[in-house]
């Protein structure tokens, strides 16, 4: 007996790149598994097309873009976003998701400072992978999940360190919002 899926625009979390560093290849392919809508900003494209992937969204300065859209001819249908010399490529690119009705995004970064923006976002579930590892918004305050024993868990912005000791359910909780990351490569 055979399944088959069907698959909405926007089920799947979006794929936004400004780091395509930010984790393994490995783990890339990984997110890429259910063709999310895939958004890079200009300084990583080069990479990611280096992937054989194909990119739908890509977020370049206003007077680039022209040049663009004549390199990505082949990319075709791609929309290119120019950016306004006012704004940062990763709001721009968030900016363009929400207006897209993401509900979910996947995004690599280049510094855990960034994660500070993506506060703003807050009405839809973002994790983001930063050096490594992952770092899931936890907007209600409370994280519960079964863990391994010594696992290492971070939470930012209080840039705290919990060394998960024995395995089972492990409960955070707090009065607002919270980064927490876990070790992904």
């Amino acid at each position: 007996m055979s399944s088959h899926h069907i698959v909405r625009e926007n089920q799947e979390p979006a794929l936004l790149i400004a780091n395509a560093h930010a984790i393994s290849f490995e783990k890339v392919q990984e997110l890429l598994e259910w063709m999310p809508t895939i958004v890079v900003v200009e300084t990583e494209i080069e990479t990611v097309l280096s992937w054989g992937i194909k990119v739908d969204v890509l977020i370049v300065p206003a007077s680039e873009l022209t040049a663009w859209e004549t390199k990505l001819a082949d990319q075709f249908p791609i929309k290119i976003v120019p950016l306004d010399s006012d704004k940062d490529s990763l709001t721009a690119a968030f900016n363009f998701l929400m207006r897209s009705d993401a509900k979910a995004i996947n995004c690599l970064l280049q510094t855990k400072d960034q994660l500070n923006k993506l506060e703003l976002y807050s009405q839809v579930d973002i994790e983001a992978f930063v050096d490594g590892w992952r770092w899931s918004w936890i907007k209600s305050g409370k994280f519960e999940k079964w863990v391994a024993a010594n696992t290492m868990l971070h939470i930012y912005p209080d840039e705290r360190v919990i060394e998960v000791e024995e395995d089972g359910i492990f409960l955070f909780t707090q009065d607002r919002g919270f980064w927490l990351g876990e070790e992904v490569d």
